[in-house]
Formats: structure tokens, sequence, C-alpha cells
């Protein structure tokens, strides 16, 4: 018998026996993970328009400077915005990430079992 032919056959271990009890939480788990996605998706698209509009401004800023002075002034302003925004917005999006990720073991943790 070949190798392909002796492993095509379903074989109950102990890991297969013990997934059989996880299939009654898959629908609450395709919800859990739907919201999460959502959340996501919500969270990212909402610091993308803000990072855009904030973007878009700029050009304005600058056009409305007089001095030299005022540019440094403008991009200073501009580029702490930006590094602050992208900070707050990778921790946010990293954040929903890691919940979405938790979310399916949470009926497994050590204080859920007692």
């Amino acid at each position: 018998m070949s190798n392909r032919q002796q492993y095509s056959e379903p074989r109950a271990t102990p890991e297969t026996v013990s997934v059989v009890g996880i299939f009654p939480l898959l629908p609450v788990w395709n919800s859990d993970a739907q919201h999460a996605t959502e959340e996501i998706a919500q969270s990212w698209l909402r610091f993308v328009g803000d990072r855009l509009a904030k973007d878009a401004a700029f050009p304005q800023q600058l056009a409305c400077c007089k001095t030299i002075d005022d540019v440094y002034q403008v991009y200073a302003q501009f580029w702490q915005q930006a590094a602050n925004d992208y900070g707050k917005g990778l921790t946010t999006f990293a954040d929903n990430v890691w919940q979405a990720a938790r979310g399916p073991l949470a009926p497994f943790s050590a204080d859920k079992r007692q």
C-alpha cells in the first residue's frame, strides 16, 4: 500500500476527537469574526479619512505662510501630528486585531474552565 493510500483515510487521534467539541461554538465564532472585522474596517477607514483630510489641508496651510519661520512651523506641526496620528491609529488597529484574535479562545481561557 502506498503512503498516499495509507494516510488518506481519517484516523481518530486525541487531537481530531477533541476538535469535534468545538463545532457547536463555530456559529458564535463566525458572528464574532464578522463583528470584529467590521470594527477593524471602521476603525481603519476612520483613521485613513482623518489623515487624508489633514494631508489635503497641508498645501493650503503652506500657501498661507508669509515667512520662512511660518513654513518651518507648518511643517513641524504637520509631521508631529502625522507621527501622533499614525502611532495612535496603528495602536488602535493592533488592539482591535488582538481582541479579534483572542475572542474565539475566550471559552477555553483558564478563568472560564472550572
